[in-house]
């Protein structure tokens, strides 16, 4: 008895050895130390240990610490995943979800997220509610996207708690409440979700759910900008054109913060930044930047950019004069309803 004992310690001292090196890896990883990771998750993998192959098919996924091979890692997380270790089972879901290296299969997506839900992992739950939430590899059902949505978000996983704002704001599924959704996004902005903290300065610049507040709006708007979020950073940008929020009107801080969101194509950045260029408010002016800007910004199918540019062909601003062109994007404009661009079309008596 007592060598069956022994025996038992010593298997179980092993057990618990080979997890803390497979967690050592795990640490190593999230210092972005990615050779150290390698060095402790090779010979465990080797060996089967499920979560050292979930980690050595994170490295080969991302190609950090070894050429990336989506291949590789797809079948690294299936050994994992195989023997039931609930990150694994994500991890391969996520690969089917976007078809990195096997072809993109939603069904089995969510038959893996599933695995992973069941386990109690929030990853697995918020993914499960994703693919709910939106009808992907599975019928769309907010009951139970918010089911999953709410499981995860109680365990204080971030992006289930914006999720979990986006239902009540937008009242899937649920009593569609700003109040609550205000709750969640802030949960979720406080761990740094940029979505979150877009989502929650949103809500204070609108008062939705929050007493409105352009200081408080300003706030988060600023903290999601530094993270490069390009819809906060233009929002910062709209601020120090207007002075609100406790920021002083400054048209050149402006532009440089609608230069960045505008540098990540986002359109309404780019057309507000052609508008401080054609004005020149805040920067020299430059019609043919203007120009160049608005061009971007329409052929992305921004209503008002399709308006201004037109109205720079009609006029021969930072371009040569073109009627022809003037009209064609006037229309563009007109057919998304944009009531400038039919009083546009009409004034120059085109149908």
């Amino acid at each position: 008895m007592k060598l069956k004992v022994a025996i038992l310690a010593v298997g179980l001292a092993f057990s618990l050895a080979t997890y803390a090196h497979a967690d050592d890896g795990m640490v190593a990883f999230d210092k972005g130390e990615y050779e150290t990771a390698l060095k402790y998750w090779q010979p465990l993998a080797d060996k089967g240990e499920a979560a050292a192959q979930y980690g050595l098919g994170l490295l080969y996924e991302g190609g950090t610490g070894v050429e990336q091979d989506a291949a590789k890692a797809l079948d690294l997380y299936r050994k994992s995943a195989d023997q039931g270790y609930a990150l694994g089972q994500n991890a391969l879901g996520h690969m089917y979800q976007i078809g990195l290296g096997v072809e993109e299969d939603p069904a089995q997506a969510v038959a893996w997220f599933r695995k992973a839900a069941d386990q109690g992992l929030a990853k697995g739950q918020r993914n499960l509610g994703f693919m709910y939430s939106n009808g992907i590899g599975v019928e769309e059902d907010d009951a139970q996207a918010l089911t999953w949505f709410s499981k995860a978000a109680d365990q204080n996983d971030a992006w289930a708690q914006y999720y979990l704002g986006n239902v009540y704001l937008n009242g899937y599924g649920v009593e569609q409440d700003d109040a609550q959704a205000v709750t969640w996004y802030r949960k979720a902005a406080e761990q740094d979700n940029v979505e979150a903290q877009n989502a929650l300065g949103l809500s204070y610049e609108l008062g939705n759910g929050v007493s409105q507040s352009d200081e408080d709006a300003a706030i988060w708007y600023r903290k999601a900008a530094e993270q490069g979020d390009a819809r906060s950073q233009m929002s910062i940008g709209n601020m120090y054109l207007e002075g609100r929020g406790g920021l002083p009107e400054d048209a050149a801080q402006a532009v440089e913060w609608y230069r960045k969101a505008a540098d990540q194509g986002y359109d309404v950045a780019q057309d507000n930044l052609g508008l401080q260029y054609a004005a020149g408010n805040g920067v020299s002016k430059d019609e043919a930047q203007a120009v160049t800007l608005f061009q971007m910004a329409a052929e992305q199918g921004y209503a008002k950019s399709q308006y201004n540019l037109g109205v720079m062909y009609n006029l021969g601003l930072g371009v040569a004069q073109d009627t022809d062109q003037a009209i064609y994007w006037w229309r563009q404009a007109a057919d998304q309803d944009l009531e400038s661009a039919k009083e546009a079309l009409e004034a120059a008596g085109a149908k």
